[in-house]
């Protein structure tokens, strides 16, 4: 065990789960099974549109619920597609889509086993809906490593918000937030987070973002294997 630490709080979209893989899965079945097209540059400026939304989401500016509404209602309006059912309606068949795409990223899994049997305690923290990340932590195979699972929509506040995190904090049996650590691929959520709750925080970066918030995360990585060799396990890079 890495010496300092001994509870590591996990984000799961884009750093154990892939949730490009899973958006782009739920998107299609999602605009098929309406009998809408689903032409790669509708499901990108999906994407575009869906991060934008969760980014305005993450600074307070907008709520989960407007995400719901409005994301569809944007995409049909721009490429002017037709459909006798209501935005909301799309958004909500694609939640359920989305909760049957349990991909994780290369690496996930065996870091996650690795880490539990050299005794870290390990959680997750999400903005995610609750129901839907819930139900592809389960698909992952992941959630048995996990001692609980915290959600934004359940606390009534997300990340990187520091009431998110005090109450995480005050959830989790290790009490010295210096043995406490954050590992999460978005800036503006987990490590802007991190920060504000006065804990480190590993930076997974694969695509090698710039750091524009300069923000002054413990370490940045840009695979899972150097999260484990941050924490001193090893894992296979194929995993």
């Amino acid at each position: 065990m890495h010496r300092k630490y001994s509870t590591i709080l996990f984000d799961a979209d884009d750093t154990l789960l892939d949730f490009q893989r899973a958006e782009r899965t739920a998107l299609e079945k999602v605009l098929c099974s309406f009998s809408l097209p689903a032409t790669p540059q509708i499901l990108d400026r999906y994407n575009v549109i869906n991060a934008s939304l969760w980014r305005s989401f993450e600074r307070g500016e907008i709520t989960k619920e407007d995400i719901k509404n409005e994301r569809y209602h944007r995409l049909l309006e721009e490429f002017q597609m037709q459909t006798d059912v209501t935005p909301r309606e799309i958004n909500d068949r694609y939640l359920e889509l989305l909760g049957t795409c349990g991909f994780v990223l290369p690496g996930a899994k065996a870091l996650c086993s690795a880490l539990k049997d050299r005794g870290y305690d390990l959680y997750i923290i999400t903005n995610g809906v609750p129901h839907t990340q819930r139900s592809r932590m389960e698909r992952s195979g992941l959630l048995p490593y996990f001692s609980e699972i915290f959600v934004s929509e359940t606390i009534g506040v997300q990340k990187p918000f520091l009431l998110f995190f005090t109450h995480v904090l005050s959830c989790v049996p290790e009490k010295d937030p210096t043995k406490i650590i954050v590992v999460g691929d978005s800036l503006g959520s987990d490590m802007q987070g991190a920060v504000n709750a006065g804990l480190d925080c590993i930076w997974f970066n694969p695509r090698g973002k710039e750091n524009d918030r300069a923000l002054p995360v413990t370490i940045e990585v840009q695979t899972l294997l150097q999260v484990g060799e941050f924490f001193d396990v090893t894992i296979e890079s194929g995993e």
